[in-house]
């Protein structure tokens, strides 16, 4: 069975956004989502700006099949987000992430570090997929071992700030729940 992913402007990481370089025309998540329920005959998960209770229920009440859920879950104990990664989404700054190409070349959001304030987040400074990372790479590391993520990519969506450091399970079943009782 074939499912499509309505993936919003929202959504941290790289963009599922490959007809165009011109990220205005990414939508976000809620004006995206019914577009594609009504322009598609299959199940359609939302994506992008989800991961609180009332998002999720908002998501199935324009019709989406189901979510995906990706920023919520970095600070979860379980998952193998780096120290200096978490330390970012539990600062204030992750309630700033923008859209950058900065490392690795393709549009990503992530919250925002030195490197994007420095250079601007989609500079034409940066190398061309898959080129970008390499010469990041030992300021990268040398950063890092300081625990700094000034040059890191701090992949993270714009929900960032609504992260904490929850359980996996108990995130997946809270949310599970809040999907379940918006079937009204």
């Amino acid at each position: 069975m074939a499912v499509i992913v309505a993936q919003g402007l929202e959504a941290g990481g790289h963009r599922g956004h490959f007809l165009s370089d011109d990220l205005s025309l990414q939508m976000g998540t809620f004006a995206l989502l019914p577009q594609m329920v009504r322009a598609v005959d299959v199940p359609v998960v939302a994506a992008g700006g989800l991961g609180t209770d009332e998002s999720v229920v908002a998501a199935r009440a324009l019709g989406a099949s189901g979510v995906q859920v990706g920023t919520a879950y970095l600070r979860c104990p379980q998952a193998t987000t780096s120290a200096v990664h978490r330390a970012a989404l539990a600062s204030p700054a992750a309630a700033h992430t923008a859209v950058t190409r900065l490392f690795s070349g393709r549009p990503a959001r992530g919250v925002v570090n030195r490197l994007m304030r420095e250079l601007g987040p989609m500079s034409t400074l940066a190398p061309a997929f898959p080129l970008a990372a390499t010469p990041l790479a030992p300021l990268r590391a040398s950063a890092e071992r300081q625990g700094s993520g000034d040059f890191s990519p701090l992949w993270a969506g714009q929900a960032a700030q609504l992260c904490t450091d929850t359980d996996a399970t108990d995130l997946t079943r809270r949310l599970a729940q809040a999907w379940q009782s918006g079937n009204t």
